[in-house]
């Protein structure tokens, strides 16, 4: 038989192992804590804000927009017997670029100019040439009849007073001028009428030139074609679309300026910008339109500036961040141009606040060397975060020695 030996150990020492062991757990838990902290401190330079007096200056972001966008729509139903554009196609302006079946249009005009070198052949005129009442037989032969009916009743007055003819005889003078004059008025009624029709006749021939010329469907800028709406053999009713023409150059860019630079923009100021697609390059244009009133929500002057695009390099709808450089001079707020984030022409400041990252969107101006304007966002004084920016987010604990 086996025999099984143990000791009891003491209640005390029981406890006092439990509470060493406790102990080095909840010390271990700490280091481990302290660790992960330490771990989330992120170590970044910073620089102060300073002022310096320079010329004003603003840097603004923007859409490219076309100066002018027009939809080509047909004034007339018929077939679309041919077009002669698409997509990316460049027109001038006047140029045709559709045309609907003229035939029926072209019939109705031929029937128009017949019936109105009839009419003009009835009066004795030649084609577009003004009537002339008096000219014509009618009117010559009675107006003739009432000059001489004119004399005798005149005549038989002399002669009336005198005595030497009745009264009776004096009314017949008197009736057969009253006679000759309704038969002179209404020869001219009848001239004017015939002139009517054929002025008529004039208008309906001219209408029907139009809607012919009109089977000619025209660019009404220059441009190039931005949607084809259309296809040959369609049939469309008035105002169907057919093509959508854009103009490229010059280019509309739509600027919002702060309030603390409207009074220092102005129409003719110059405007220069860059894009991504030509990072390398820069382009330049002029303001020309200023809003009179600044919006009530964001606090802007809405200002557009037309830019110069000869090569059509620029599109409508493209990004760009544009500068305006004044000729006053000002105090400005100045920065590394290495502590501006830019994302999606977007651009954004970390600053310094307690011991942590504190996310401001910023408004920039002009750039001198390795410095750069900010407009709106920060203040004198304040240290912005100039290294480490990629890892940063608002609210990040950094570590940021005064130097």
């Amino acid at each position: 038989m086996i025999k099984l030996g143990f000791k009891i150990l003491p209640l005390s020492l029981l406890v006092l192992i439990s509470a060493c062991s406790s102990g080095k757990q909840e010390q271990a838990a700490n280091a481990n804590n302290r660790e992960e902290i330490s771990a989330q401190i992120i170590e970044v330079s910073t620089a102060q804000v300073v002022e310096r007096n320079m010329r004003r200056s603003l840097e603004v972001v923007g859409s490219l927009e076309a100066q002018d966008d027009v939809t080509v729509s047909s004034q007339l139903s018929g077939n679309l017997d041919d077009i002669t554009v698409d997509v990316g196609t460049v027109v001038r302006q006047g140029q045709v670029i559709a045309r609907l079946d003229p035939r029926e249009l072209r019939f109705r005009a031929d029937q128009q100019e017949a019936a109105l070198r009839q009419a003009e052949a009835k009066l004795g005129v030649r084609a577009g040439e003004k009537i002339d009442p008096q000219k014509q037989p009618d009117v010559r032969a009675a107006k003739s009849a009432l000059d001489r009916a004119r004399y005798d009743w005149d005549a038989a007055q002399t002669l009336v007073d005198k005595g030497d003819i009745s009264r009776q005889q004096f009314d017949v003078y008197r009736r057969a001028f009253e006679q000759a004059e309704a038969r002179y008025e209404a020869a001219l009624e009848n001239v004017r009428n015939l002139e009517a029709a054929i002025e008529e006749k004039r208008a309906q021939l001219a209408l029907a030139k139009k809607q012919l010329s009109d089977t000619d469907i025209i660019s009404p800028i220059n441009g190039v074609v931005k949607e084809k709406l259309a296809s040959r053999g369609e049939y469309l009713q008035p105002g169907k679309p057919i093509a959508t023409i854009v103009q490229i150059n010059p280019l509309r860019l739509r600027l919002e300026i702060p309030e603390s630079f409207a009074a220092i923009i102005a129409r003719g100021m110059s405007v220069s910008l860059n894009v991504d697609a030509f990072a390398d390059q820069q382009f330049q244009g002029k303001i020309r339109r200023i809003n009179p009133s600044v919006d009530e929500k964001s606090r802007s002057l809405i200002a557009e500036a037309e830019i110069r695009n000869p090569a059509g390099k620029l599109k409508p709808g493209m990004f760009a961040r544009a500068q305006i450089v004044s000729d006053k001079e000002g105090v400005a707020l100045m920065v590394p141009e290495k502590a501006v984030v830019s994302i999606a022409g977007i651009n954004k400041i970390f600053v310094v606040a307690g011991n942590q990252a504190a996310e401001r969107l910023v408004k920039l101006g002009v750039r001198d060397g390795a410095m750069v304007e900010v407009v709106e966002g920060v203040k004198v004084g304040e240290r912005v975060i100039t290294s480490q920016t990629d890892k940063l987010q608002d609210g990040a604990t950094v570590s940021a020695p005064v130097s």
